[in-house]
């Protein structure tokens, strides 16, 4: 009996320990099936990706191509249209001088050539009218294919966007997986790290269920020893009693390793179920790496489609580009033979007697603007401002006298700040202020409308055209001839018949209106640092003046130079409009920088009543002399610039904080500012002092998250320095900049009209 049970144990401890290797060996391949092969695709993972980054490269690479090739194209169209009016002109000189034969006919016979060459110039003249009619229909078909260029062109603009979003998409796309490739490797090296410990945890069970085997064979010996000595005692009766004694002791050998066999199953089971929560845990982390690998998947498939799109898109534009290619080679080379002809009759031109000279007349075209006689003697500068306040109200138009003070100091700031900068919603006066303060003060005024199209110097000062061989002037150009201070005498040395209306005592308000519809710093950002230098040059020196000049392209047709230089010097402003829309062009930091940007804001009365005001415009023109005597340097603060100190320094600590301060240009710029603020005005340190504070403090806190722990330090230093400053409309403006928003906004203030 006492046999029986104990194989009936040692069998169930056999088939118990015979169930977990099953389990374990079963669970090891199950893992391996579903892992590696998913391994082996972050594997081909790794390898694709550069090539992928490679193939999003090139297709910007395609499409920054293409962008130059479209404003190549434009350009080029431009030259076409230039040489098509040069052409036009020609061939109504031509229609004009019907004489012209025979004038080459009599020059033929003085110069005593054969009536033969006179019937073969008569022959090229006719030749010359045919090719004349071919360049006319020519110019008709390119004017076609110039339409059709241009629309193809904002086609290729409205495609630029879309191919622009999806750049972003892939290359973010492309992070994402990169981080997620990341995010897999760790937990594979961490799954690596648990499987190892259970294939080592196998090996250590299986050793000891080869022992237990070799147990149980041990065991199985003896019991057919005893089985045999039992039989044996059957026969022999004698035998019975030592063998029974014998069978006891091996019986109670047998129990205790029974004990040791059931204390290690126990071990074995506990040591089963930590392996069966091993392989729950390890199959739920192979579960979501499955579900990974499938996102994974799915997002490569769609990068893959939209690759595909790309790619379709990419080689549509290739063969457009081709195409746009092969009609350029036409165009340039119809542009090539119209030269030809235009060399040609250029030629013919030079043998009539048509001189080859430069035309620069239409630089001393007079400008329209209003004869203002000098001012008598002395002019008091807040009689000068409360008459232009006034003037300004006759008009209709009712200006917070801040704003008026605001104008005023940043014009006599224009040494260090040489632009001023109107910027606000449509509609609130800003390119009124400019006009009216003008006529009020008595300085002359030009409006110089900016155009979306405007992408270079030229479009400010003109341009010397080399096929109709004269200079096309602007008016800011001819208005800048009138008000040159320097260099008027070289102008009448170049050109004999120059008659210059000589304004260079006077003082010009130029008004750059909506000056952000085009990229400022395509057209006026050169001309912005010619003016930052003035105050860096000795005026009195000319080598030392010419690097604050303009050159103007004279067309290498003056005798002893190429080029013809004008200064432009203090007695010359420059104000620009700038409307905050999605039809405009936001200011670059270096425009900004260098500029004084007055905000207006939402005016607290639509319908204001108008009072004290006159219609009586001043008689008299203010002069350079009589606006320099207004101008004082930086030093001249008096007794606050201890306090000026003080608040330049803690402003510049806390932009310090952000990561965001300013040097030696803004800070004379304040100091400037200050210096030059109306002395009537109560606590005019003060208000000047908030005023820089609006205008160039505020632009530098765009963006900044008020709750972040340096950002908030600086905006409570910025608080209390306004606190001090006593201006309560800023400081609600302040507030409502920062509170309860994600990042600082600043609207502009609004005040009342008496303020």
């Amino acid at each position: 009996m006492l046999n029986e049970q104990l194989f009936q144990w040692a069998l169930l401890v056999f088939s118990l320990l015979a169930g977990i290797g099953v389990i374990l060996a079963t669970f090891k391949v199950r893992y391996a099936e579903r892992f590696l092969p998913h391994w082996n695709d972050l594997k081909e993972l790794e390898v694709t990706l550069p090539v992928r980054r490679e193939e999003l490269r090139q297709t910007t690479d395609e499409r920054d191509k293409r962008r130059s090739e479209i404003c190549q194209l434009e350009s080029r169209i431009g030259q076409l249209e230039a040489t098509e009016g040069g052409l036009r002109i020609l061939k109504e000189w031509h229609d004009a001088n019907p004489e012209a034969p025979a004038r080459i006919q009599q020059m033929m016979t003085d110069l005593e050539r054969g009536n033969s060459e006179k019937a073969a110039i008569e022959q090229k003249l006719a030749q010359h009218q045919q090719l004349l009619n071919d360049v006319i229909q020519e110019t008709s078909r390119l004017n076609v294919e110039k339409a059709q260029l241009i629309q193809e062109v904002s086609t290729f603009r409205e495609q630029l966007p879309k191919l622009q979003t999806q750049k972003a998409e892939l290359e973010k796309a492309i992070q994402n997986l990169d981080d997620q490739q990341r995010q897999i490797a760790n937990k594979l090296s961490v799954l690596k790290e648990q499987f190892a410990d259970a294939e080592s945890e196998l090996a250590r069970c299986r050793s000891e269920l080869d022992q237990v085997v070799q147990e149980k064979r041990d065991l199985m010996r003896e019991r057919d020893q005893i089985m045999s000595e039992f039989s044996t005692a059957k026969f022999n009766l004698d035998s019975v009693s030592k063998k029974l004694e014998i069978a006891d002791i091996e019986l109670k050998q047998l129990q205790g390793r029974t004990e040791t066999l059931c204390k290690d199953k126990r071990l074995l089971e506990v040591e089963v179920d930590e392996l069966i929560k091993r392989r729950n845990s390890v199959a739920s982390e192979c579960l979501k790496a499955d579900e990974e690998l499938r996102k994974l998947n799915s997002q490569l498939e769609q990068i893959s489609r939209e690759r595909r799109e790309a790619l379709v898109e990419r080689d549509q534009a290739r063969a457009d580009c081709n195409a746009a290619k092969a009609e350029m080679a036409g165009i340039q080379k119809s542009i090539e033979q119209l030269k030809d002809l235009a060399k040609g009759m250029q030629a013919n031109l030079e043998r009539a007697g048509v001189t080859g000279q430069g035309n620069y007349s239409d630089l001393f075209v007079p400008v329209s603007l209003a004869k203002l006689p000098p001012a008598p003697g002395k002019v008091d500068e807040k009689q000068a401002v409360e008459r232009a306040r006034d003037y300004i109200r006759g008009k209709g138009l009712v200006f917070p006298e801040r704003m008026l003070h605001a104008f005023h100091t940043s014009l006599k700031s224009g040494d260090i700040s040489p632009l001023v900068v109107l910027a606000g919603i449509s509609g609130t006066g800003k390119s009124e202020l400019p006009r009216h303060y003008a006529d009020g003060m008595g300085i002359h005024f030009m409006l110089t409308a900016v155009q979306p199209r405007w992408d270079s110097p030229q479009d400010l000062f003109g341009f010397y055209n080399y096929l109709e061989r004269r200079y096309k002037a602007t008016e800011l150009t001819r208005a800048l001839v009138q008000f040159e201070r320097f260099n008027q005498g070289v102008f009448e040395d170049a050109f004999e018949d120059a008659e210059i209306d000589d304004r260079s005592d006077r003082l010009l308000l130029v008004l750059l209106d909506e000056m952000n519809l085009a990229r400022t710093e395509y057209y006026f950002s050169e001309f912005l640092s010619k003016l930052e230098t003035r105050r860096m040059v000795d005026e009195q020196i000319q080598s030392d003046r010419a690097r604050a000049e303009i050159e103007l392209d004279m067309g290498g047709s003056l005798k002893d130079q190429k080029t013809l230089r004008l200064y432009p010097a203090r007695n010359v402003l420059f104000v620009g409009t700038m409307n905050e829309d999605e039809s405009t062009q936001s200011l670059s930091d270096k425009v900004i920088d260098r500029a004084s940007v007055l905000r207006f804001g939402r005016p607290k009365k639509t319908n204001p009543e108008v009072t004290g005001a006159t219609k009586i415009c001043p008689k008299n023109g203010l002069t350079l002399k009589q606006w320099m005597d207004w101008i004082h340097p930086p030093t001249y603060l008096n007794n606050h610039s201890g306090e000026v100190d003080t608040w330049i320094e803690q402003l510049n600590g806390a932009l310090d904080r952000l990561g965001r301060p300013f040097a030696y240009r803004v800070d004379r710029a304040i100091r400037t500012y200050i210096a030059n603020y109306p002395r009537w005005v109560t606590n005019w340190h003060k208000r000047a002092m908030a005023d820089q504070i609006e205008q160039r403090i505020f632009p530098k806190l765009r963006g900044v998250e008020p709750d972040q722990g340096e950002a908030a330090h600086a905006l409570r230093t910025i608080g209390n320095i306004l606190d001090q400053l006593d201006d309560e409309p800023l400081k609600k403006a302040f507030a409502a900049s920062h509170q309860n928003q994600s990042t600082f906004l600043f609207r502009g203030v609004i005040r009342d009209e008496n303020e």
